[in-house]
């Protein structure tokens, strides 16, 4: 958030009704925009496979290897997120902008290679044909790259030109789908999907090449801050686990079926929780537009009087001032979740069930329980991001931990009751998470002075291990002290 809230604060501060609209679209484009196209791309290839007269069997095949492909993307990406992010905004505070896009190079080749590995080798035990496996690791990697770019996508500002991007995508998929199924080419849906986000991500890299100074030499630097803030990175994978096992663990349930080789899906859950998880952006768009209009410059002052001799009156003013806009936030973004929830509920299942995506009584029951885990989950998520404002990674490191092991877990008891209790154990990790997050920032923010100052190392340490070596090993800087 910390390039995208300047431009928020200065649009906000023009005021007036559309100025404030203009804020929301901002902030959509940017951390909906992505998933939106997503699911955009995969209702254009469903909506092609209908012109193409594939039967469900090769839908469900087509959007399986997707699917498997999108899974094992965000497997080596998710990790890196949170500590990549930090990475980046600590850059872009300290004025260094030309180690940002060196570090978008070297995090890219380490998750390329990691998880091209991993993932070479599970389609190779899979036993899908060799084409198609070449295809879902191009996919793979497409994706890869483009989850890593969206990580230094909220610096930019050119807003029109990432928009511009999204559609062509959309358009090239569309074009290209309609081309390669008309010609019979195979496999030509799942080409056009490489082909879509293979336009995505060009897109995304000329933009950020266009806005960071361009040098092509990767720099692991960020590896260190694995070193240093090591509780972001087990707080994005307790996030992975806690979000996506319950889709993974179904696949393998009753409800699962082979779609290629050893390949399994849901389908008549799948689809459920793609469009369910939409309910999401309500919170996630207007957590970044409170927090970075309201909040931070309340934030920021805060914090200016303990560093610019600030008197104990002027800080205990400020820190109430701030709390309040935090918590006043919060309960608006809690009401407007809430309610879009029910909305999307029952007017998201009219709209599916006309569409011709053979949504049934058991997916729109499906569709119910995960709109309002979902919904559940945008409200804690949305108090662990304001955790993690305060650098209290321990107390969120501990509520997606929770968050993590109860999802697993009921999932897996629930599956051995009735079908409908599908679904159950998510939206119940999800209300732990809702409760466990503010509760913690509750008891944070209580104490907040004790946090700032008592809490704190007398001493700067720093924080050097294995990853610190890594990094110079692979940037070539190790010396016989390091050894």
């Amino acid at each position: 958030m910390a390039g995208i809230g300047f431009e928020l604060r200065k649009i906000s501060d023009k005021g007036g009704f559309f100025a404030k609209q203009k804020v929301y679209a901002y902030t959509s484009i940017i951390y909906a925009g992505p998933l939106l196209l997503g699911i955009l791309l995969l209702a254009t290839i469903a909506y092609l496979s209908v012109i193409g007269g594939l039967d469900n069997q090769d839908r469900n095949t087509l959007l399986g290897l997707i699917s498997y492909s999108t899974l094992f993307s965000l497997i080596f990406s998710s990790p890196f997120s949170f500590v990549l992010t930090r990475y980046v905004s600590d850059m872009l505070y300290e004025g260094k902008i030309k180690k940002i896009l060196p570090s978008f190079f070297a995090s890219s080749v380490l998750m390329l290679a990691m998880g091209g590995i991993v993932y070479s080798l599970f389609l190779l035990f899979s036993g899908i044909a060799f084409f198609k496996l070449l295809l879902c690791l191009l996919l793979f990697g497409e994706l890869t790259l483009i989850w890593n770019a969206l990580n230094y996508l909220t610096a930019l500002k050119d807003y029109r030109n990432i928009l511009l991007s999204f559609f062509i995508a959309i358009l090239a998929t569309f074009l290209s789908g309609l081309v390669l199924v008309l010609l019979s080419v195979p496999y030509g849906l799942l080409v056009s999907a490489c082909i879509g986000y293979g336009v995505m991500f060009l897109g995304l890299i000329w933009l950020l090449c266009l806005y960071f100074p361009n040098s092509l030499q990767p720099s692991f630097e960020f590896l260190t801050y694995f070193d240093r803030f090591g509780d972001l990175f087990e707080i994005g994978s307790y996030l992975f686990v806690g979000l996506f096992a319950h889709i993974l663990m179904t696949w393998f349930s009753v409800l699962g079926e082979r779609v290629d080789g050893l390949l399994r899906t849901a389908p008549v859950y799948d689809v459920p929780a793609m469009f369910a998880f939409l309910t999401t952006l309500v919170a996630t768009v207007s957590f970044v537009v409170s927090v970075e209009v309201l909040f931070y410059p309340k934030f920021q002052k805060y914090f200016n009087l303990y560093n610019e001799n600030g008197n104990l009156l002027e800080i205990e003013q400020a820190e109430v001032e701030m709390l309040e806009v935090l918590q006043n936030e919060l309960k608006y973004l809690a009401w407007k979740q809430l309610m879009a929830t029910v909305l999307i509920m029952f007017l998201g299942n009219e709209l599916l069930s006309a569409l011709p995506l053979g949504f049934n009584a058991q997916m729109r029951g499906f569709f119910q329980t995960l709109c309002l885990a979902y919904g559940l989950y945008g409200i804690g998520n949305a108090n662990l991001l304001a955790l993690l404002y305060f650098a209290d990674y321990q107390g969120a490191k501990q509520a997606t931990k929770y968050f993590a092991i109860s999802s697993v877990l009921l999932t897996f008891i629930l599956q051995f009751f009735s079908k409908d209790f599908y679904g159950f154990g998510f939206l119940i990790a999800s209300i732990l998470l809702f409760f466990t997050a503010s509760r913690r920032l509750h008891a944070y923010t209580k104490d907040l002075s004790y946090h700032i100052l008592g809490s704190q190392p007398i001493l700067p340490v720093a924080k050097s291990g294995k990853f610190t070596l890594w990094a110079k090993q692979l940037d070539g800087k190790i010396g016989k002290e390091d050894l």
